[in-house]
Formats: C-alpha cells, structure tokens, sequence
C-alpha cells in the first residue's frame, strides 16, 4: 500500500489532482489481485476441494483408499464450504447494510 502511495505524482493546480503515466503503473503493479478475482479464486478452491471430497469417498467405496484420507478430504471440503458461506453471509450483510445508507 505504502509503494503504491510512493510513486503517486500530484499537480496540485487549479484542477485538482493528476496522476501521472508512471505513477498509474506502479499503481497497477502493486495493487494485486482484485477483490472479484479473490472471491472467484476462493470459490473455485472451495468447489475442487468438495470434488476432490467426493473422489475420496467413491474410491474408498471400491477400496481404493483408507477410510483415513476420506474423513480427511471430507472435514477438508466442510471447513471450505462452511467459509464460503461465512463469506457469502457477510457479503449480503454489507450489501444490505449500504442498500440502508441515506443517499
């Protein structure tokens, strides 16, 4: 945050503020991942860890594995979707917590 706030030139003028051409960029660089991005990215872990939860549990069915890995897997996959869904709540929360804000 500090480095991005580092490069920022501003013109203080009659128009206000500018940024310059290289300040935008250093900006972009350090700036990371969008909060879209993060939610996808976590959606996505949560969706493979549920998947590889399911695998577990078909191939201790045909004994392919130990019952050991399928609790694994299963608490594994629990944890993410029970964080998924804190996150879903608390998204919803915020949402309908700026629908209440006076214009």
């Amino acid at each position: 945050m500090i480095e991005a706030l580092a490069g920022v030139s501003a013109i203080a003028g009659g128009n206000g503020v500018q940024l310059s051409t290289a300040a935008m960029t250093e900006t972009a660089k350090t700036q990371g991942t969008s909060f879209a991005e993060a939610i996808q990215s976590t959606a996505a872990q949560t969706l493979e860890q549920v998947q590889q939860s399911e695998q577990m549990s078909m191939a201790a069915m045909h004994g392919q594995t130990s019952l050991q890995e399928v609790v694994q897997a299963t608490v594994q996959a629990e944890v993410a979707v029970e964080t998924a869904l804190s996150i879903r709540n608390k998204l919803i929360e915020s949402y309908q917590e700026i629908m209440r804000m006076p214009v």
